[in-house]
């Protein structure tokens, strides 16, 4: 009877596997996606809620973090619903709301001299008002976007370091500006490709402060086509975190934001990257979800899953073919089978942004590979 428990236990997975029911297209699990953002969304147009019930959360440092935590996850609930609002009459009045949301909220600040979670809120602000504001059915309100946009940038500005990056953390803050040490790869490409699309639609963006950025990216990578975490680990370039299996999230928006503003980086080189996040997939994986930051190999945290894979998307589109296509139909693919059933996506417990950010980020994800594929691609059954 020994192999009785093993029989038992293979029974249960069939069944489970077969209480699952049929796996979603492509288009069902954008269409899932775009209902659950307009029915989780905030009464005042936002995204996400202050829920501290788990008795473990990630460092905050002062309540002004939660400003930054929603601006953000609102930011990118904005930003996953422009496309789907052209044909989809509840996305388009959530987008409204949303928009409004930004363009109304106080300007987020730091948490204090140490923390300022709010470089996200500035980089994707200025990102999610940039592909409205050209937009004629926001036509009413672009003196008010471009104004914030105005605002935003120079913040970033401000918030640049002496390194010429931009990170989260610095407590080593004593100057006009931060001292750069605790400035990260992936903050930093972020707001340049921000910057980039801000640029691109006639704003002023000084190119001094994007030439000190992309040093800073420049000074990160490493050879073997990984980028360090940040300015204080770039010493340590064999240490877990900064070896290929712990940068693939980091990866993808480093050689994007290269790429981009036109730096020694090949479109051979970008898709190398894209097929190391997925030859090496199950160590992003398995940090998804989990509860505490870095506690997976490589110290891999949960939340730059849903990061990666969106920043992997965008540089998906810029490949060629066959390369393209078949990276697209496989990260359509892994996007599909980690949605939850719901609609939703999440990665990390962080408060009560985790569902609305990795949900905005996912729908984003589809909406990269559906360009990529260039038609309505449904992946395979399996």
């Amino acid at each position: 009877m020994r192999g009785g428990p093993l029989l038992i236990g293979i029974t249960l997975l069939a069944v489970l596997a077969g209480c699952q029911g049929p796996r979603r297209t492509a288009v069902e699990a954008r269409d899932a996606a775009v209902e659950w953002m307009v029915e989780h969304q905030n009464p005042d147009g936002s995204w996400g809620t202050i829920d501290a019930s788990r008795p473990y959360q990630i460092y905050l440092d002062t309540q002004s973090s939660h400003q930054a935590f929603g601006g953000a996850t609102s930011a990118l609930g904005v930003m996953s619903l422009v496309e789907p609002s052209r044909t989809n009459a509840a996305a388009e009045q959530s987008l409204h709301r949303g928009v409004q949301h930004l363009l109304t909220m106080p300007e987020v600040g730091k948490a204090s001299g140490n923390t300022f979670y709010d470089i996200w809120t500035h980089t994707y602000l200025v990102s999610a008002l940039c592909r409205v504001v050209d937009d004629p059915r926001f036509s009413d309100s672009r003196k008010r976007i471009v104004a914030v946009i105005e605002r935003e940038i120079e913040i970033l500005r401000d918030r640049q370091g002496l390194d010429g990056g931009w990170g989260y953390y610095d407590f080593e803050y004593i100057l006009e500006n931060p001292s750069g040490d605790q400035s990260t790869s992936f903050n930093t490409a972020a707001v340049l490709l921000a910057l980039e699309e801000a640029r691109a639609r006639g704003f002023d963006v000084d190119p001094r402060m994007v030439d000190d950025g992309i040093k800073a990216v420049e000074r990160m990578r490493l050879p073997s086509g990984a980028y360090v975490y940040g300015t204080y680990a770039q010493y340590r370039p064999q240490a877990p975190y900064n070896m290929m299996k712990g940068s693939l999230g980091r990866s993808q928006p480093c050689n994007l934001s290269l790429h981009e503003l036109d730096r020694e980086i090949t479109l051979e080189q970008m898709q190398a990257g894209v097929e190391a996040l997925r030859r090496d997939h199950h160590y992003i994986e398995i940090g998804r979800g989990r509860k505490i930051p870095h506690e997976a190999y490589y110290s891999t945290s949960g939340y730059y899953y849903f990061f990666g894979h969106y920043y992997a998307g965008m540089v998906v589109e810029e490949l060629e073919e066959p390369a393209r296509s078949e990276l697209a139909t496989w990260l359509q693919d892994v996007m599909i089978d980690v949605q939850d059933p719901a609609g939703s996506w999440f990665d990390y417990p962080l408060y009560g942004y985790g569902h609305p950010y990795g949900t905005a980020y996912g729908l984003l994800v589809l909406q990269s590979t559906h360009r990529a594929l260039g038609t309505e691609s449904e992946s395979v059954e399996h």
